[in-house]
């Protein structure tokens, strides 16, 4: 059974130093959602899940550092030109097979912690397949992004990652206001198409 405080301010050195680094690792991602070149925005986001890597380790978060390992080198394969669809398999599977190997034998001694662990796998896994989709629709990526906002927040949270989650606090708001605009932004243009069809 695990000891749960929403909030616990009595941590160590090295936990404060993880929250740190992984509230630098994501202002680096959030600057990257300003860039316009592509390659800006892989290079920022690298050095996100570079940094957020190490303090992931530092806080005991293992399934959260190797879903970020694994976008390391994706996001390299990228800047190399080498990436396409059976490399973004690979390193979707990747993910999951490491991610469930190294989240269940760090942490066999606690099933709980074992079951949280899994949070970052699925959220990465099933953003992942969203985004390979062909001709996927804005909000479904847009839930997704929520939806694994959502699953990094409350592990951030079991496991002192305050940062990590205040952050994806921060982004599923964002989304979901993002979202309700799409929405109203839409209906809004099939009421003024509609009007133009019954004046015509």
């Amino acid at each position: 059974m695990i000891n749960f405080t929403l909030i616990d301010f009595n941590m160590s050195p090295m936990q404060i130093a993880g929250n740190i680094l992984t509230l630098i690792g994501m202002s680096l991602f959030f600057i990257s959602s300003f860039c316009k070149r592509k390659k800006d925005i892989i290079l920022l986001q690298t050095g996100n899940h570079s940094i957020s890597l190490i303090g992931e380790c530092l806080l005991g978060q293992v399934s959260g550092a190797v879903q970020d390992g694994v976008s390391i080198l994706r996001n390299i394969f990228i800047l190399l030109n080498k990436n396409n669809k059976y490399w973004n398999i690979f390193f979707i599977v990747l993910g999951v097979v490491l991610g469930t190997i190294f989240n269940i034998v760090f942490q066999l001694d606690n099933p709980f912690l074992i079951g949280i662990g899994f949070l970052p796998v699925i959220a990465s896994f099933q953003y992942s397949i969203i985004v390979l989709m062909p001709n996927i629709k804005v909000p479904f990526i847009k839930a997704s992004m929520g939806f694994s906002c959502i699953c990094w927040t409350i592990y951030g949270l079991f496991l002192k990652n305050y940062s990590m989650a205040l952050t994806n606090s921060i982004i599923l708001i964002a989304t979901i206001i993002s979202l309700i605009q799409y929405f109203i932004s839409n209906r809004k243009g099939k009421k003024e198409i509609q009007e133009e069809v019954e004046e015509a």
